[in-house]
Parts: C-alpha cells; structure tokens; sequence
C-alpha cells in the first residue's frame, strides 16, 4: 500500500473519500478486479483512489489528485 501513498495523500484521505460518497468506476483500462474511485476530501481535495478486489480484501494500489478530466466526469453526476 506504500506506493498509493507517494503523492501525498494518506489512509485519512482516502477514508474522507469514502464518506463523502465517491463515483465508483470498473477500471477505464479494462483490468480485472480494478476499480476507480472518483471524489473529495473534507479539505475539498478531488482524488483519484485505484483499487484491487481480492476475495479476502480490497487493496487500494494508487492515490493522486484527478485530472481535469476526471473532474469533469466527477462533477458531472
């Protein structure tokens, strides 16, 4: 889980996502058991969190801020 964390955001700001009601994603790349969420901090950060699903857990892998376009497909909803 240390590199969904190197750009600066950490487990307290992917839990905020989570409250905050995040836009859920299959993966915009096609890979199996991955999915994105789309959302923001109470801090009004916008973030993008990548995930695994494994049958025993779900690994987050990636955390940054969005893109532009992101925000817009987030905002959008």
């Amino acid at each position: 889980m240390e590199s969904a964390f190197k750009h600066g955001y950490g487990e307290e700001d992917f839990f905020e996502v989570l409250e905050a009601g995040p836009l859920k994603l299959k993966s915009r790349r096609g890979l199996k058991n991955v999915y994105e969420l789309l959302g923001r901090t109470f801090s009004g950060d916008y973030l993008h969190v990548a995930y695994r699903r494994y049958p025993e857990a779900d690994v987050v892998f990636h955390m940054r801020e969005m893109s532009p376009s992101e925000r817009k497909l987030f905002r959008k909803r």
